[in-house]
C-alpha cells in the first residue's frame, strides 16, 4: 500500500510538536529511483515534471505547505547522501528563528534516518558544518530531553519537517526540497533554468508557491 489515510489536522498537529511528518507513502522510492537512473537531471524536462508531479501536485504535500507557510517560495532542490556521526539542520535559532521553512524529503529505498522531535523547540549552540548546515551535539540534545526517532525506508518514503528539526542520516539519500517564506529566501541564489524550459517552470507555479528561478544566459 503506498499510503494512509490522510488527516490534515494531524500533519500540523504534529509538525507542530515534533517538527516532522511521515507521509508513510512507500511508493516514492521506485520514482526516486528512476531520476537517479537518469543522473539526477533537475534542470532539465524531465527533472521539473519529476518535481511537479511527486511534490508540487501532491496534494497532501501542497496542503501542508500551504497551511503551515501561506505565501511561500519553492526555493532549491537537491539530493543530500548519508551523512553518519553528523546531527544536521537547515535552519537556527529555535523558537527565535520561527516556522518559516519546510523540507520534503524523498527517501531512496534502502535509506535510513534519526529525527530528534521537538529539536525546533530549543535554541541549541550549533556550528556551520562542511555540508554548510547546521551541526549539533548528541549532549545538547540529550540536555533538553531530545531522544532520537529512527525511521527505516526499505521501499522509500515522504517527510516533511520544520527546517529547524535536528537530523542523522545514516544510510541512502533523499531529495530534500525547500520551501521558505519569501522573507528569508530574498538573497538566496536562484535556480538557472535554461530558457527553452522557462514557460514549463513558470507554469509550476501557483498563487501561494512560487519558484526561486532565473533564466539562464545562452
Amino acid at each position: 500500500m503506498a499510503s494512509t489515510a490522510f488527516s490534515l489536522e494531524v500533519a500540523t498537529r504534529r509538525l507542530g510538536e515534533d517538527g516532522f511528518f511521515d507521509l508513510d507513502n512507500s511508493a516514492m522510492g521506485e520514482y526516486v529511483r528512476q531520476i537517479e537512473h537518469r543522473g539526477f537531471p533537475f534542470v532539465s524536462e524531465y527533472g521539473l515534471d519529476f518535481c511537479k508531479e511527486r511534490v508540487l501536485d501532491d496534494e497532501r504535500i501542497r496542503t501542508i505547505v500551504e497551511t503551515v507557510l501561506g505565501r511561500c517560495t519553492l526555493a532549491h532542490w537537491l539530493r543530500y547522501k548519508a551523512y553518519p556521526g553528523h546531527i544536521v539542520c537547515f535552519r537556527a535559532g529555535g523558537p527565535k528563528a520561527g516556522r518559516r521553512a519546510l523540507l520534503v524529503q524523498l527517501w531512496a529505498k534502502g535509506s535510513q534516518v534519526k529525527y530528534y522531535g521537538g529539536s525546533h523547540l530549543h535554541d541549541m549552540p550549533k556550528k556551520e558544518g562542511a555540508r554548510l548546515l547546521w551541526e549539533n551535539q548528541p549532549s545538547a540534545l540529550a540536555e533538553v530531553g531530545c531522544v532520537a526517532t529512527k525511521k527505516d525506508f526499505p521501499n522509500g518514503g515522504v517527510v516533511i519537517l520544520d527546517s529547524r528539526v535536528d537530523y542523522e542520516m545514516t544510510e541512502g539519500y533523499a531529495i530534500t526540497f525547500e520551501f521558505a517564506t519569501d522573507d528569508i529566501i530574498e538573497n538566496w541564489p536562484k535556480l538557472e533554468v535554461p530558457a527553452k524550459l522557462g514557460q514549463k517552470v513558470a507554469s509550476m507555479q501557483s498563487e501561494t508557491i512560487r519558484v526561486n528561478y532565473e533564466l539562464a544566459l545562452e
